[in-house]
């Protein structure tokens, strides 16, 4: 009988249960975005995107989201490319120039080509986790991103479509001093849409290369080592593949471009007997002159991202030792970034341009912290997985291993022989291939991207964040007053780096105190969050006015109405102004930070 009733509870049981079960799962389905059919945009990220497919995703993209996304061109490349860029801004809470940008770019060098690969999925992920991550949404709804593929189309294609090298922009260049642009580039003679090596069989001894000991590949000799005869060499190396198109006894010497745009920036430029690839001028190349009208007229961009290759690195600067450490507040923001940058991005390192890789002169990420102020990183992008027994470096026999077992030989082309209309017959043997070293294998793209992205995102969500937190007022006499404004900005970033206010590029931020009121003195409240580096020029008052000579520290400007807060607003700091104010009626207190946008609070004065 007991049994009975016990079955007979357990139907309803079951079938609030099942209930409840079907619909979590129609939840899940209709919400949660790990659902793939729940995506308005499906885009591959085991994909290398050409100019014209980033254009077409990039399209897509902004079709699906026309309320968040616009794309736009800066101008053109040297072959005509529109250099395109993506706006990602919520209307809703407020207009574009109001708020914190960042900055994302990369593929600056041609061949450097899979930081584009991470702007895509970042415009991708925002707006497809927008409506299901809270996180996500706050970012959105706060910042604005302007994301590049690339600054560098005409390289990324040729490098993508042609196997060359094109670490350049491809404006003419005559790299070999013949009087000649371009005249001699490398060609795909075997059509295998890569550029490999060139080699001749020559007398034994004559030769820079031999055969490996298993005969899979070329390597160059060991010198000055004592061993086998073929060590001397059997095998000599005439460059790259290609045909002498101007008759000068030498190979591909001369291909599209031949600079380097990551040379052309105003800061510590030096000319090219100096600094190899640099022009004749900063900005001299015109994707470069594109760039800087672009940050100059957006100048509430506060944090900048520049996407490169290869070897894992987190890189800030300075770029050449000249310039010196920076001043110990920018520091601070740097390394709490690049020091959670290597935990989210696996064995990366947070690590100094000059000291940790080598001297820039002329960079680009020299020009956005000293010219323009703005905190700014370079990331070196992709280290070998090889590295199997995690000790740091990764041996010929582990890449070896990790090649043939892990990545399947995916990327492997074997040694060959072809007719050259030239040599004769010439043997061909790539050291890596397009799809190898420089580059991640396809099946680790994506976590690539994703990695660098929320790199990226910690940045953004650094950028100031400044607001008026509170506006009173206390009465001293008739008509008299005290107005207490109170400033927090919550985030990491202050509104202005020290590298801003030293170099004086940017403007102040200001408050504004708008209504039928006189303002009589301003000053800051001791103790409340005091920028570094206060000029002399402050000074004690609200003497005799019914404040302690400690309570606030005089500010002599001219117009007190629209004070200049001279150095900003510091980061994750609450600041008080004071402002001795005669009148009555209604007062409005305006913020305006050139980065960190607008902010405003209205108090009735009776």
């Amino acid at each position: 009988m007991k049994l009975n009733q016990n079955k007979k509870l357990m139907v309803p049981i079951l079938a609030v249960l099942l209930m409840t079960m079907s619909a979590s799962l129609i939840f899940a389905q209709k919400f949660l975005p790990r659902k793939w059919n729940a995506r308005k945009v499906e885009l591959s990220f085991n994909h290398y995107y050409d100019w014209k497919e980033v254009e077409g995703a990039l399209r897509k993209l902004e079709k699906a989201y026309p309320k968040f996304l616009k794309l736009r061109s800066i101008g053109k490349s040297f072959q005509g490319r529109e250099i395109w860029f993506m706006t990602i801004n919520n209307p809703d809470t407020g207009s574009e120039m109001q708020k914190c940008a960042m900055y994302m770019d990369a593929n600056i060098h041609g061949n450097e080509v899979q930081g584009g690969e991470i702007g895509i999925y970042t415009i991708w992920y925002l707006m497809e986790n927008y409506n299901y991550n809270d996180t996500i949404r706050k970012l959105v709804d706060e910042r604005v991103f302007y994301i590049f593929p690339s600054v560098n189309p005409d390289g990324r294609d040729l490098w993508l479509h042609s196997g060359g090298s094109a670490r350049s922009g491809q404006t003419p260049f005559d790299s070999d001093s013949d009087g000649l642009y371009d005249e001699d580039g490398p060609e795909d003679l075997d059509g295998d849409g890569e550029v490999g090596s060139m080699f001749i069989k020559v007398e034994s001894g004559k030769g820079t290369h031999r055969l490996s000991d298993i005969g899979d590949r070329l390597v160059p000799i060991q010198k000055n080592i004592k061993g086998k005869p073929d060590e001397l060499g059997n095998y000599k190396y005439i460059g790259s593949e290609g045909i002498d198109n101007d008759g000068d006894g030498r190979y591909n010497e001369d291909g599209g471009g031949g600079y380097d745009a990551n040379r052309d920036w105003p800061s510590y430029w030096q000319p090219n007997y100096i600094q190899r690839g640099a022009g004749g001028y900063p900005f001299y190349w015109p994707e470069s002159q594109h760039t800087r009208d672009f940050f100059y007229s957006h100048p509430n961009i506060a944090g900048v991202q520049a996407f490169h290759n290869t070897g894992g690195m987190i890189l800030r600067g300075p770029g050449v030792q000249l310039r010196g450490e920076y001043p110990r507040n920018d520091l601070f923001v740097y390394d709490e970034i690049g020091k959670k940058g290597e935990k989210i991005i696996e064995g990366y390192r947070y690590i100094v341009i000059w000291s940790g890789l080598y001297t820039v002169w002329g960079g680009f990420i020299d020009f956005t912290h000293d010219t323009l102020g703005i905190y700014s990183f370079s990331n070196e992008l992709w280290m070998s997985r090889a590295d199997l027994d995690k000790d740091g470096n990764a041996t010929q026999e582990e890449r070896e291993f990790f090649d043939k077992y892990i990545d399947m030989d995916n990327t492997a082309i074997s040694m060959h022989q072809i007719d050259h209309p030239q040599l004769g017959k010439v043997t061909i043997d790539h050291d890596t291939t397009k799809l190898s070293g420089r580059v991640p294998p396809l099946w680790l793209l994506e976590e690539l991207c994703h990695r660098n992205m929320a790199f990226c995102l910690l940045h953004a969500d650094e950028m100031p964040l400044p607001i008026i937190k509170d506006v009173s007022a206390e009465k001293i006499s008739t008509g008299l007053y005290r107005l207490k404004v109170t400033l927090y900005n919550e985030r990491l970033m202050p509104t202005m780096s020290a590298a801003a206010v030293a170099n004086m590029v940017q403007p102040p931020d200001t408050i504004s105190i708008d209504g039928k009121v006189k303002v009589l003195a301003a000053g800051q409240a001791a103790g409340t969050g005091m920028p570094s580096g206060v000029p002399a020029q402050f000074r004690r008052f609200f003497r005799g006015r019914g404040a302690a000579d400690s309570d606030v520290t005089f500010i002599e400007q001219k117009d007190l109405k629209n004070l200049k807060l001279t150095n900003g607003i510091s980061g994750r700091s609450e600041v008080e102004y004071h402002f001795l104010v005669e009148g009555k009626g209604n007062v409005t207190v305006k913020l305006d930070c050139t980065k960190g946008g607008k902010h405003s609070k209205t108090i009735v004065l009776k």
